[in-house]
């Protein structure tokens, strides 16, 4: 499979168009399995976007909207999620271990499974979000108050 990263900001944009025409024109984003390590995507808007199984390590999407978006299995290490809308997004099986989560929204969110250890994420985050028992927490945060 060829990367898609040449047209990344193509894809960016189609996919916003696609957002905001509420599917009449753009094109939906899939970069599933793509390894986008250290990309920027700061201030977008990629709802319902496909990023399963993507390598995303230390990526910034800072300021963005990610509502429904699919994470599912991702590499998010690192990763710059302050600001984000995360709704009902697809964090299931995903290692997000040491990101940044300063005001990022979880409400509704599948976070079954997921590495949320050496983040900054706080009770409330996780309270509005769905969790399991495979769920890794930071230490601050207990079993208890994650489920």
């Amino acid at each position: 499979m060829d990367s898609l990263i040449p047209f990344l900001t193509t894809i960016l944009s189609n996919h916003r168009e696609r957002f905001k025409t509420k599917g009449s024109t753009g094109i939906y984003a899939d970069l599933s399995k793509e390894n986008l390590e250290k990309e920027n995507f700061k201030n977008s808007v990629l709802v319902e976007a496909n990023f399963q199984e993507s390598n995303l390590n230390k990526s910034n999407f800072m300021n963005s909207d990610l509502s429904g978006t699919n994470f599912h299995g991702a590499c998010l290490t690192k990763v710059q999620f302050q600001n984000c809308n995360l709704e009902k997004s697809d964090l299931v099986w995903a290692n997000l271990k040491g990101a940044i989560l300063d005001k990022a929204i979880f409400k509704n969110a599948y976070l079954h499974g997921t590495d949320l250890r050496e983040t900054n994420i706080t009770k409330d985050q996780i309270k509005s979000a769905y969790t399991d028992k495979n769920t890794l927490v930071p230490n601050y945060i207990s079993n208890k108050e994650k489920i």
